[in-house]
């Protein structure tokens, strides 16, 4: 009897589909035959060589995905001065987390709760029925004077319409005309799609909370992990804070309850500390863990960002957790920027048995 043993490399190459980097596999086999033996052989582990290169996939569902689209919603009624310069105050700590993971690829763009009348003051870069707000329409981590333009951005005025809206600006907002135009290239598709919700009102459009989240999983083919939301508003718990109106936000609660909002309470004493514990939360669903396909040899994983290594460190890079089969990354990663698009890629010898 013969036994033939393969080894198999496989080789990734990079090309583009439609504006997509796409990576292509092309596999070699190399045959080596062996004598025969008296007696057949048990089975035993063989180490064949694979590179694994771990990247989105478009439709198909992700293991790993560092970009996220950021998406504040603002009310600017009548009411709502005080607490927009409160946010555009205390957004940095929002930020801090988003800004200081540098492998996370972040969109963050504001739409206004005004769907029913054009601006009577407009400013500047005004925006209404879902246009995204400001001169720079959002922002990136390689945007000049980024943070800047985001605190302008968070304080659209308050010249808005007295009748509040928040779920049908996000539709608007990412779907046509206005996802083609005017606010082209901040919705991706393949990326991660956070909301935040800023209002001392609830709902008021013509959409029912069940629409509205059934609208954001399908934009997302269905996949929740996909979806992060967080609200900054008046819990109807809350007999304190002033509303705007008598109307208690049961539309918006009851959205949150659908999509495991976390809520931040618009007038609580520590708004800063828990504006920064969302930004903290959304750093860490987005960009902390990397899923691999395959059990790796861990001695063998490298792990690259464009023409850089990530080293093997909790703090500072990465480390491997076999319970998982996962990179954990650490939360002070020190890299240079890299083009946008630039993927996070594995490289390991993983093992396979006969």
């Amino acid at each position: 009897m013969t036994k033939n043993q393969s080894i198999l490399k496989t080789v990734f190459t990079r090309s583009s589909v439609r504006g997509l980097t796409v990576l292509s596999a092309v596999l070699s086999v190399v045959v080596f035959g062996f004598g025969c033996a008296e007696e057949s052989p048990k089975k035993v582990p063989r180490q064949t060589l694979k590179v694994e290169r771990v990247k989105d996939t478009g439709g198909n569902k992700v293991t790993f995905n560092r970009a996220v689209d950021i998406l504040f919603v603002i009310d600017d009624s009548g009411s709502m001065g005080e607490h927009q310069n409160n946010l555009a105050t205390n957004v940095q700590k929002f930020t801090q987390a988003i800004l200081g993971n540098q492998i996370l690829d972040f969109h963050i763009g504001v739409v206004t709760s005004n769907m029913d009348s054009k601006p009577w003051d407009p400013q500047p870069g005004s925006a209404w029925k879902g246009e995204l707000w400001g001169l720079t329409k959002f922002v990136t981590k390689t945007t000049p004077n980024g943070a800047s333009i985001l605190e302008q951005n968070l304080q659209p005025g308050v010249n808005g319409s007295g009748t509040e809206m928040f779920f049908t600006p996000v539709e608007a907002a990412l779907t046509p005309p206005l996802v083609g135009g005017v606010n082209k290239g901040f919705y991706r598709p393949d990326a991660y799609l956070a909301v935040i919700f800023l209002t001392d009102a609830d709902d008021q459009s013509s959409r029912s909370a069940t629409d509205f989240y059934r609208f954001l999983l399908n934009l997302k083919a269905g996949d929740p992990t996909k979806i992060i939301t967080y609200g900054v508003n008046i819990p109807s718990s809350d007999n304190i804070c002033e509303r705007s109106g008598e109307s208690e936000p049961r539309k918006l609660e009851a959205f949150y309850a659908l999509a495991k909002t976390q809520v931040l309470g618009l007038c609580d004493p520590d708004y800063g500390t828990k504006l920064g514990e969302l930004g903290d939360d959304l750093a860490r669903r987005v960009g902390s863990v990397l899923y691999l396909s395959r059990p790796p040899q861990p001695d063998t994983i490298q792990v690259t960002f464009g023409t850089q290594t990530i080293p093997k460190d909790p703090k500072k890079g990465w480390i491997f957790d076999p319970a998982r089969n996962a990179l954990i990354f650490g939360d002070e990663i020190d890299l240079l920027p890299e083009p946008d698009g630039t993927l996070v890629e594995v490289d390991f010898t993983a093992a396979e048995y006969d």
